[in-house]
């Protein structure tokens, strides 16, 4: 038997007597504010995603540039391939730490699109050092901001990439849990 209760200033509950469990409806909320917030819940708050952007890719390309830039003067000179190879290092291992702080729930899908830009705009930046010094900052600005261009499209890509195997883990988790309840 259901009954419908609705008390002083509270939204009106389903009480199921057979299995005594309150089941709330949002029906006082409107589909377009429900998908907003639904949609909000899915992306990571602000100061945490700076935190996030710091330490998944600002440290690691000060690590880099520091120990590895043509414009230093006391950093170690590499030839333009090795350059290459360890801005690429650094791209990929951008990607691992954002997917193990994602993995470890320390932030949503969304920190993909985020490192992806800052990461590839930094590549950018430091890769154009093999070519032109900082008097020719608007080349290398341009350059980076192609970088940027183009890294929007493929983190936007990847965070939804992410998110949909996400949950398609969570869905399997999830009737694996009912098939062994049931």
């Amino acid at each position: 038997m259901l009954k419908l209760t609705k008390r002083w200033g509270e939204e009106m509950k389903v009480i199921d007597n057979k299995n005594k469990v309150e089941n709330s409806e949002n029906s006082h909320i409107s589909p377009v504010v429900q998908h907003e917030l639904d949609f909000q819940a899915t992306r990571t708050v602000f100061w945490k995603s700076v935190l996030f952007l710091i330490i998944e890719g600002v440290a690691p390309f000060l690590v880099l540039f520091l120990l590895s830039s043509p414009d230093l003067k006391f950093a170690h000179h590499y030839e333009v391939g090795v350059g290459i190879g360890f801005g690429l290092a650094y791209i990929i291992g951008v990607f691992f730490l954002t997917l193990l702080g994602f993995i470890v729930k320390g932030h949503q899908a969304d920190q993909f699109i985020y490192t992806t830009i800052l990461a590839w705009t930094l590549y950018g930046l430091y890769l154009t050092g093999y070519w032109w010094t900082w008097d020719d900052i608007l080349y290398r600005c341009l350059v980076a901001f192609g970088f940027l261009l183009v890294s929007a499209f493929f983190g936007t890509f990847l965070s939804v990439w992410i998110r949909n195997i996400s949950g398609v883990i969570n869905l399997k988790k999830i009737a694996k849990n009912n098939k062994q309840e049931g």
